[in-house]
């Protein structure tokens, strides 16, 4: 067997630099980063190599998919309006990287043929799979037929339809490929090695995609995932999460992750905490989130006043300020931006690698204050596939009718959050105040008259369960019209339904047939009535 690559071997943490491009943590090792995986020819390309640019890009444009719609989904403040958060340039950088991705994947796939690297491939083309969906879950439609084929100069989009069903195969063949034994080790930066986790990840991508198209109605859809379930190869444990690591090194290479950066050097910088998503945690069961210390730090103890708090007395802002220090923003709230940098709320231990909020109020410019910065990015959590779970074991059309029970995956999914999360910030939480938080959920559920209503419930839960990671609360928001989000201002455009073919992709492409969408053009999955969510 031939042994990887000396100059790889060492790397054991994926970490992500500010502008979302991943590099990668070594010991003691030289990484030679003149060598450019995207440059090489066949004959020159080391796979390992081509496969380690193959991971950090997709983490990096799964980084760039939840920046561009936290905002969006209240999760961190969105300043104006919905066509000023969602311009014609917001997909240039993940639809560029998919296609990296795909031209990547062409070339290990060709490289096989004399190597024995069929698992190199199986995970590429996994990664490949899961780019290709969540840029249809964003715009609805892609170049994919024709994509990176040098002969042709103007590809056509393919349907959104079209490129999920070529998914599903190439996840059966990434799994396949996954499968083949005595091949080549690759230098794997989410899953150390642990082939069977690859494969636990290409099924819950599955699950995943058929939860997301339950309103077209996929013929095969109930039976595959009640053929994943029974055979229990699937995300359900902690220990399978795929995430995104991060580093504390903050120099040469800054290896910290993102929302650290912009929250703990130099103050909160721009960003304004959720007002909406702070008084869920605050305000919406009869005890606070036990997750909320966790998830939000407070630089300071004092109350916002005067021109530090710009929305004071403006009725159009109900949620002007929540109490407690919780100092953030309301949703669309575009005031001007006063001195306070260091007093605001901003990211706390989970998942950004901040501090665990003790009440102290010291501020968040400390040195080296909480992780460092060595949080992760969610993409698909153990508690995710219980939320996913839970909305496909509810009766159609609010689910799906698979095998299982909604309630029980409700409380696998809330239990499975609140130990990810304090696993992440290395802080317990009050055992006590979980188990009462998740039976007042559970009543409610169990009081609940309708599906529609318990729906409701699990998506609020998985809401607030994928802070972190808005591409799952924004999908399900289409998706089901839940959680009834509630006190934002309304702006003067509509919620994007979908994003924009990015301008690089229009300026570049000379086929007449491609022509912009609109943000209120709905993927192929979304069949809900025009204007349902705001």
């Amino acid at each position: 067997m031939r042994t990887i690559n000396n100059k790889l071997k060492s790397i054991f943490t994926v970490v992500i630099v500010s502008a979302f491009m991943l590099i990668t943590s070594c010991d003691g090792t030289d990484l030679d980063v003149n060598v450019n995986p995207n440059s090489l020819s066949p004959g020159s390309a080391d796979p390992s190599l081509v496969l380690n640019g193959i991971q950090t890009t997709f983490a990096g444009s799964n980084l760039s998919f939840n920046s561009s719609t936290r905002g969006v989904m209240r999760h961190v403040n969105m300043f104006g309006t919905y066509a000023a958060n969602a311009p014609s340039t917001t997909m240039n950088g993940v639809w560029a990287n998919t296609y990296s991705i795909t031209a990547n994947t062409q070339l290990i796939s060709q490289l096989n043929e004399t190597l024995d690297i069929a698992n190199h491939l199986g995970a590429a083309q996994l990664m490949e799979a899961y780019n290709y969906v969540n840029l249809i879950d964003y715009i609805g439609t892609a170049v994919y037929s024709e994509a990176v084929d040098p002969a042709i100069s103007a590809p056509n989009l393919d349907s959104g339809a079209d490129i999920y069903d070529a998914m599903y195969d190439q996840i059966d063949e990434a799994i396949a490929n996954l499968s083949v034994p005595n091949q080549v080790l690759f230098e794997d930066l989410f899953f150390d090695g642990n082939l069977s986790k690859w494969i636990k990840l290409a099924n819950t991508l599955k699950i995943r995609m058929y939860v997301q198209s339950k309103l077209v109605a996929n013929a095969n859809a109930t039976s595959e995932i009640n053929s994943i379930i029974a055979s229990g190869n699937y995300i359900s444990d902690m220990s399978d999460d795929f995430q995104a690591k991060f580093g504390t090194n903050n120099d040469n290479p800054d290896v910290r992750h993102p929302d650290y950066i912009t929250g703990y050097v130099g103050g909160a910088g721009g960003l304004y905490m959720s007002n909406e998503f702070m008084n869920i945690l605050l305000n919406d069961k009869t005890i606070e989130d036990p997750r909320l210390n966790h998830y939000i730090y407070r630089q300071s103890l004092t109350n916002p006043t005067g021109s530090l708090l710009p929305c004071a007395g403006n009725s159009s802002y109900p949620l002007c300020y929540l109490g407690s220090s919780y100092w953030g923003r309301q949703h669309a709230d575009d005031e001007g931006i006063p001195n306070d940098n260091n007093l605001r709320s901003t990211f706390g231990a989970y998942p950004a690698g901040g501090a665990f909020d003790t009440g102290s109020g010291n501020g968040a410019t400390a040195v080296t204050p909480g992780l460092g910065g060595a949080g992760i990015y969610p993409m698909i959590l153990s508690s995710f596939t219980d939320f996913y779970l839970a909305e496909a074991t509810l009766p159609s059309p609010a689910g799906m009718g698979v095998t299982g029970s909604p309630v029980a995956h409700l409380e696998n999914g809330m239990r499975k959050s609140f130990a990810k999360v304090a696993s992440v910030s290395g802080e317990a939480m009050d055992q006590t105040a979980i188990d009462t938080y998740v039976s007042e959920v559970l009543v409610n559920y169990g009081n609940a008259t309708t599906d529609q209503d318990r729906l409701n419930i699990i998506m609020k839960e998985f809401y607030i369960a994928s802070w972190g990671n808005s591409i799952e609360s924004y999908n399900g928001y289409r998706r089901t019209g839940y959680p009834e989000l509630g006190g934002s201002v309304i702006t003067n455009t509509d919620f994007p339904r979908n994003f924009l073919i990015p301008d690089t992709e229009l300026n570049s492409n000379d086929n007449p047939a491609i022509e912009q969408i609109t943000r209120t053009t709905k993927v192929f999955w979304d069949t809900n009535p025009d204007g349902f969510i705001q």
